[in-house]
């Protein structure tokens, strides 16, 4: 499979072409961008991919709403949309290691010392209130100073200077880890970003596990071949070679900036913080590079983020209820669970194995395998008619969450809580759900009395 953005744009040009759109009028970086995308989301019922050609103030062609459709995302995994998760799950099991390569199309273009200059891209504000320009699609790519480790992540950066960016670690988070091993020892941590991927890329970097689980192989897994890696010009940093752009950086010790407000995916503007400082050594990239842009909050965002996810606590609630149908993150912080439950007390055991399994849950509701959980009306029926306040409601104090939830006192110190929504003692024992028989069900056709 081919690894590169435009390889990928070409295939979504040849099968579904009305997936893609030009844009030739010039936008305003002052958020202009994230206003067409809301606007044809809302208005227009379109999630294109949008490839905006002249962008105020830069000479890179802004690309943004890569992800915002799930069978988009399916067609980069090589996979159909309802197996998205079996997919994932896969590379998850089976990693395919990367391979170190010796040049690629993201050194085409390399700037150095007083070439490199953060202003020369798209300086795109998204919300209202945000403090500035951030590079929202930026996949960071790290070591452990200690030990052969790697990860990835996305993390947002605020354009500061022309050599300098903050960057949000949220805390617990491994490049947090790495970066606070790094600064007791008084150094920087080495890190480059990677923007403009081939969404392969991108899910897999945000797949969620062990500290020692490679994302990196699990992006090679989702490509089908191994992901071509090649070292940093300033450092030894292995980033992806087929990447629109790297810029190599490093998190400095000891220093913090203001960062923020900045509008984020739970849908607020969250005001200003404290947070580390990145000094940019070297900005490359492929001749005639697509600049990409990810509207936050929005399904470009929030699809992309939400497969994995899935696909992690899922893998989590299986290992301790192997008869898991379903797992979904219908919105922030919150999980669905769909268990066919043979024992009393599974529906508690995937609670708190989803609650486990990511720092960012708060919220969880188990229901039987009878409620259809992608169904938000079935889902608040189960809690409504098999749930009582007084016995199927846990809530756990005094655990660390996310540092974006406005509603905790301090940042990421949380309460978390999980709804037994699943009937008691079983489903076989409670009390029957009406229907249609079935002879009927089959007998009528919609057809027949002229409604279809």
């Amino acid at each position: 499979m081919a690894q590169d953005l435009p390889a990928y744009l070409d295939l979504i040009k040849r099968s579904r072409p009305e997936e893609i759109a030009v844009i030739s009028k010039e936008l305003d970086p002052a958020y202009e961008l994230t206003a067409l995308v809301v606007k044809l989301e809302r208005e227009g019922k379109r999630r294109p991919v949008l490839i905006c050609e002249r962008m105020k103030g830069t000479k890179f062609p802004v690309l943004t709403n890569l992800h915002a459709s799930r069978s988009r995302l399916a067609l980069a995994m090589g996979s159909a949309p309802d197996q998205m998760l079996a997919t994932y799950l896969r590379a998850m099991d089976k990693p395919i290691p990367p391979k170190i390569v010796t040049g690629g199309p993201c050194k085409d273009v390399v700037l150095t010392g007083d070439k490199v200059n953060l202003y020369d891209l798209p300086q795109i504000l998204h919300h209202e209130g945000d403090a500035g320009a951030y590079l929202t699609a930026a996949i960071s790519f790290a070591k452990d100073p200690t030990r052969e480790i790697w990860n990835c992540a996305y993390n947002r950066l605020m354009i500061k200077g022309r050599d300098t960016t903050s960057i949000h670690l949220t805390a617990g988070k491994h490049l947090w880890e790495f970066q606070r091993i790094a600064e007791s020892r008084g150094k920087p941590l080495p890190v480059a970003f990677a923007i403009g991927v081939h969404p392969a890329i991108a899910l897999g970097a945000l797949a969620i596990g062990s500290i020692d689980e490679d994302e990196r192989a699990i992006m090679g897994a989702l490509l089908r071949e191994p992901l071509e890696l090649v070292k940093c010009e300033t450092s030894d940093v292995l980033v992806p070679a087929h990447a629109e752009m790297i810029i190599e950086a490093e998190i400095l010790p000891g220093e913090r900036m203001p960062e923020g407000p900045f509008g984020e995916f739970t849908g607020y503007s969250l005001g200003e913080r404290q947070r580390e400082v990145v000094k940019v050594k070297a900005i490359t990239h492929r001749a005639g590079a697509f600049f990409q842009d990810i509207s936050v909050a929005h399904l470009d965002h929030m699809l992309l983020s939400t497969i994995p996810m899935e696909a992690n606590l899922y893998r989590a609630v299986r290992a301790m209820v192997p008869s898991v149908k379903a797992v979904r993150v219908p919105g922030p912080f919150t999980c669905y669970v769909s268990i066919e439950q043979r024992l009393p007390g599974q529906a508690k055991n995937a609670i708190l194995s989803v609650l486990g399994a990511d720092l960012y849950m708060k919220r969880v509701v188990v229901v039987d395998q009878d409620v259809d959980i992608f169904d938000d009306r079935q889902v608040t029926w189960a809690i409504a008619t098999r749930c009582q306040p007084d016995r199927d409601i846990a809530i756990i104090t005094h655990a660390r969450g996310s540092d974006l939830d406005p509603s905790t006192k301090e940042d990421g110190y949380s309460a978390k809580w999980g709804v037994d929504a699943t009937a008691k003692p079983s489903l076989a024992g409670y009390t029957p759900r009406h229907r249609v028989p079935p002879e009927a069900w089959k007998r009528i056709t919609l057809k027949d009395f002229g409604l279809q």
